[in-house]
């Protein structure tokens, strides 16, 4: 093991290194204890303070069989500041250190029993490969994005248990920005210019993208999937995303949602004041009415940690909407549907994929009939996202699920897919990323994409403006259909 000093004083953020691999002998892959050691580990971000450091795996052979993993569950390792620590691929201590006060939990992987590893890719050894990802997991925004990060991480153990992409390992880089563009920023140019990453993979920003996508631009260094949450991702060459973009796609998929599973037509919406992206999206939801009978009757910003939201609920009865749009997160939409209940007042309400998580049906009944626009097909049922569900139980058990971890398993499905032809060489840069990326044409990936292309130039929203309808019965996501799409797009524009 060694430690990297990433960070200057001045930028208050944490990466975490999941991983760096390395396949030896030919056609051979690593083994279970291996992978669980190298890739499978999630620590939850800290802000750095001067002096912090982060703990990076040393690129190392295939040594122990298959049998010698451990059938366990993770077991936590709580890192203190200036607390040694165990290095299980090493043998020996090294040191990391996280803000006063605030521990770091590493978690220490075994692969759980009874889940079968996917075979391993026939492929000799490569140089691996970095992916860095950073995204806002503080506070109630962590929250809404909170599946992101644990599933690139499974990503990153699913696809090295396979042996790697194209050949090459995979060494993911995990890193929270704290909603700061200027932390972005300086976290993408440690990530390219210190760790050699070739790509940023599925950023879960809320609009701090945008301090970082000057600087990927100008290093031509491609980001690769996202959470859907920063409307600059729809606007700039460097973002190749194949989900339903954060602007003008998820505006349609506002309206299709509602089209496409009940007959109400008048429509409230409650949006965040706690992110600039709501204010965002319902400007551009609001752009497109009134269509096919759907108007908006009624508009109110509120706040996810407010308590009680009857009186802008009166508001929207009075003013006769019978489906009211929710732009919040998991925890509001329960207060809202409970404050709805408490007043007779039964709409239907309506929301987008970032309400596609567990804690939205731990809500209970009382969201029953709630309907999403989600991005991928239902990603707790449906076969095409078993993947996500099995590498989720076998290298993060128990952390949270949702649609924005399950984007992760399409990027990845998608770089596997054109890996052969793109990375079939012994070293992967950010040129041949955007190569294997421009390549894509009217991709459906079974079912997991509608038809997507990738166009030229800076703007992306024709990309892909389609969502699957998605209901909450029983307290499971059921999905109606394939997908629905926007009037003015068609697979491959």
């Amino acid at each position: 093991m060694r430690a990297h000093r990433l960070f200057r004083p001045a930028v208050a953020a944490a990466l975490v290194v999941v991983g760096s691999l390395v396949l030896t002998g030919c056609g051979s892959a690593l083994s279970d204890s291996e992978l669980a050691v190298g890739q499978a580990a999630f620590s939850q971000p800290v802000a750095a303070q001067p002096g912090g450091t982060v703990v990076d795996a040393e690129p190392k052979s295939a040594a122990a069989p298959a049998e010698a993993a451990a059938a366990a569950a993770p077991v936590a390792a709580p890192i203190t500041a200036g607390a040694p620590v165990a290095a299980p691929s090493a043998g020996k201590p090294t040191t990391a250190k996280a803000a006063a006060g605030a521990p770091v939990t590493a978690a220490v992987p075994r692969a759980k029993a009874g889940l079968p590893l996917p075979p391993p890719a026939q492929t000799g050894p490569r140089d691996p490969m970095t992916l860095c990802s950073f995204g806002n997991a503080s506070g109630v925004l962590g929250a809404v994005s909170g599946p992101a990060p644990v599933a690139n991480a499974a990503w990153a153990s699913w696809i090295n248990a396979k042996g790697g992409l194209g050949g090459h390992p995979v060494r993911m880089i995990i890193a929270d920005d704290g909603g700061a563009a200027a932390n972005a920023q300086s976290i993408a140019q440690k990530c390219v210019e210190q760790e050699h990453a070739v790509a940023i993979f599925n950023e879960y920003t809320f609009g701090e993208l945008d301090g970082a996508l000057p600087y990927l631009k100008s290093k031509g260094v491609p980001v690769i999937g996202s959470i859907g949450a920063a409307i600059s991702s729809d606007h700039s060459s460097m973002v190749f995303n194949p989900l339903n973009g954060a602007d003008i796609g998820q505006a349609w998929g506002f309206i299709n949602t509602i089209l496409a599973q009940t007959d109400h037509r008048k429509a409230a919406i409650l949006y965040c004041q706690e992110a600039a992206t709501c204010a965002q999206q319902m400007t551009s939801f609001s752009h497109f009415l009134p269509y096919k009978g759907l108007s908006m009757v009624y508009k109110a910003q509120v706040s996810l940690v407010q308590p009680d939201y009857t009186a802008q609920l009166l508001q929207a009865r009075n003013a006769g909407a019978d489906v009211v749009v929710l732009l919040l997160d998991s925890a509001s939409v329960g207060r809202v549907a409970r404050n709805a209940a408490q007043q007779n007042y039964s709409p239907v309400f309506s929301g987008t994929y970032n309400l596609g998580i567990q804690a939205t049906l731990d809500q209970g009944s009382i969201v029953n009939g709630l309907i999403l626009a989600s991005r991928t097909p239902a990603y707790s049922t449906s076969p095409l996202l078993a993947d996500y569900r099995e590498a989720m139980a076998r290298y993060q058990p128990g952390k949270v699920m949702g649609d924005v971890g399950a984007g992760a398993f399409v990027f990845g499905k998608l770089l596997e897919k054109y890996a052969p032809g793109a990375l079939n060489k012994q070293t992967v840069t950010a040129a041949d990323m955007i190569a294997l990326l421009r390549s894509v044409h009217g991709e459906k990936l079974g079912g997991l994409l509608p038809g997507v292309t990738f166009p030229l130039g800076d703007d992306r929203t024709m990309t892909n403006r389609c969502i699957s309808p998605i209901q909450v019965q029983g307290g499971k996501f059921v999905q109606h259909g394939g997908f629905v799409c926007a009037p003015d797009w068609k697979p491959g524009t």
